[in-house]
């Protein structure tokens, strides 16, 4: 299994569309893994994570295949990660698929209405086309999507119906813990309940350095406690690639700066375009 970073960025993306502070501007000096784009991820070449505002920019700048993708896990409704209206590129005249397959979008209830509500006068005929697909789920309920095993999980972030998601195939698994806090109680008696040791652990990682309460995001400090309650319930163990991941500016480094700060909490660092291999 597969896991590639398009985005590794929170809203504002690196540096900030309208930003001047020092990360924003070492960023712009330094270019490379410094700069970020939009939150989005995707599992091999067949499961996309959210669908955010740097979609287009994703496709142009790193061969994001999204010709050939036909399934999608949306996280919570907030543009960086759900940005509806490009589904409405994907309505005959905008868009000429060779296969035929639907697009088919997994979310809470919240996302659903917030996908509908938006592109409401394209989705009869895209839906009757066989263009767009809308599956809502539930937490803590599996579902198939792409060929793979999908479980969401709640998150403790801002947006209504929030999740973060366990995804399951052939023997690999994959903790992709964006954008949450630290996790809530719920959450943690269904992964002590499962009893799965992950391959690779994503976790949000918005607040950096900042010394926040870990709410709504985590930190690096945040980011700390969650590997160490995972371990202590066998949720990782020695072979476990543990990352973090979905950076605001705000957070007092850019990625030359945390690299070193992370990698002695035992984290490495995502960055747009990054690819893990397990």
């Amino acid at each position: 299994m597969k896991l590639t970073y398009y985005g590794t960025a929170a809203a504002e993306g690196v540096p900030a569309l309208w930003c001047d502070c020092k990360t924003c501007v070492r960023a712009r000096v330094k270019g490379g893994r410094n700069v970020r784009t939009r939150s989005q991820a995707l599992i091999d070449e067949s499961l996309l994570i959210d669908l955010s505002a740097d979609t287009y920019l994703h496709v142009l700048s790193y061969g994001l295949p999204l010709h050939t993708i036909d399934s999608c896990i949306i996280t919570h409704n907030h543009s960086d990660h759900l940005y509806p209206k490009e589904l409405n590129m994907r309505h005959e005249g905008f868009a000429h698929l060779k296969d035929g397959k639907p697009f088919k979008v997994y979310g809470m209830p919240a996302v659903i209405k917030t996908i509908t509500d938006s592109i409401s006068a394209a989705l009869p005929e895209m839906e009757a086309y066989g263009e767009l697909e809308l599956h809502s789920i539930q937490p803590y309920v599996p579902f198939e999507a792409g060929g793979y095993r999908v479980t969401a999980l709640e998150a403790d972030h801002g947006a209504p119906e929030s999740v973060f998601y366990i995804i399951e195939k052939g023997g690999k698994s994959i903790l992709y813990a964006h954008d949450t806090g630290i996790f809530p109680e719920k959450a943690w008696e269904y992964l002590e309940w499962l009893g799965v040791c992950f391959d690779i652990v994503s976790l949000d990682c918005t607040n950096v350095l900042l010394e926040w309460d870990n709410k709504n995001h985590m930190g690096l400090t945040g980011n700390e406690q969650v590997k160490k309650r995972l371990e202590s319930i066998g949720c990782i163990d020695s072979h476990t690639r543990c990352i973090v991941n979905h950076f605001s500016h705000n957070g007092l480094a850019g990625y030359d700066e945390l690299v070193p700060k992370a990698a002695a909490k035992g984290f490495e660092v995502s960055y747009d375009s990054m690819t893990v291999e397990i």
